[in-house]
């Protein structure tokens, strides 16, 4: 099965490790992974965009990174079988929150991992925003506290 790793994890290099677990673990299940963070001309096109000297070049080069960022990130989810979503911190990601979302949307099955045992749900007792744990259950989906517990 093809698993869209969405998660905010890429922003700094401590979190490459556990990204890395997640990993190894959906592969040990025999699943290939779509890795958003580990696609190469999205990283390129965002670091030369970053590098433009003028302000003008930079914000229209920012334009077009962003652009075909994004579109490399819809294609991988609708190329892919599942979404699992790294949902921890005290707020979920808004970029994994909208490809969450837009994984559910297209019809897409979608899970969650939230390893931080802190809740920071809507409501008392949810564990993520309301919204997003809807996504994850009316797809068929789960949420899963720990690593080894990911079953797809």
């Amino acid at each position: 099965m093809r698993v869209y790793l969405a998660s905010p994890l890429g922003f700094n290099p401590e979190h490459n490790d556990y990204r890395q677990r997640i990993k190894n673990h959906l592969s040990s299940q025999g699943h290939e992974i779509f890795d958003p963070w580990e696609q190469d001309n999205s990283s390129q096109a965002i670091n030369t965009a970053l590098l433009k000297e003028s302000p003008e070049e930079r914000r229209a080069a920012i334009t077009l990174a962003a652009a075909y960022t994004g579109k490399v990130n819809a294609s991988g989810i609708e190329s892919s079988d599942v979404i699992l979503a790294v949902l921890d911190g005290t707020e979920i990601d808004s970029g994994t929150a909208s490809e969450v979302g837009y994984g559910a949307g297209i019809g897409k099955k979608c899970y969650g991992l939230r390893t931080d045992f802190r809740n920071m749900g809507d409501l008392p007792g949810l564990p993520i925003n309301l919204q997003v744990m809807y996504f994850i259950t009316s797809t068929g989906g789960e949420l899963f506290r720990r690593i080894d517990n990911i079953t797809l």
